[in-house]
């Protein structure tokens, strides 16, 4: 099992959850990761603006690409339609007031780790991050004790 850093506007984590966290698109450009997330790997939600974590689910599929508008990108290319998919299943979802603040492990995790302690906001940067086992379980205990 390995964990995944999914960085998501607010709009996105709505749309994947209007799907029942069933089903979660990736960019293009991200190809090359799609392709080694495994079933039974994580991902785990980074709400921008917000900077907050929301949610966890566990991957059921390989990657298949899909060409269908889902989510949006708020981005350089609004035509961007995620091809890389993933069914995904519910696994620690928070409630929108019980999201917890990143900035509670920005000094715990290993992944912010490469960036210097002022500037870990760095590591958040591009849509996804492959984390390390001891940051995978560290995020979900922390959400389970929310849950």
């Amino acid at each position: 099992m390995s964990g995944w850093l999914l960085i998501s506007s607010k709009q996105n984590l709505d749309i994947t959850s209007d799907l029942h966290f069933t089903l979660q698109g990736l960019k293009k450009r991200h190809r090359k990761k799609a392709h080694q997330i495994q079933p039974g790997d994580i991902f785990f939600y980074y709400i921008t603006g917000v900077q907050k974590l929301a949610a966890a689910v566990t991957i059921e599929s390989f990657v298949t690409e899909g060409s269908d508008k889902i989510w949006i990108n708020l981005g350089k290319d609004p035509e961007e339609c995620y091809p890389w998919r993933f069914k995904i299943s519910p696994l620690l979802i928070l409630d929108e007031s019980n999201w917890l603040n990143m900035s509670e492990f920005s000094d715990k995790l290993l992944h912010f780790r490469k960036w210097p302690v002022k500037n870990w906001r760095l590591g958040l940067q591009g849509q996804i991050h492959a984390l390390r086992d001891d940051d995978t379980h560290l995020l979900l205990q922390a959400l389970s004790k929310v849950k």
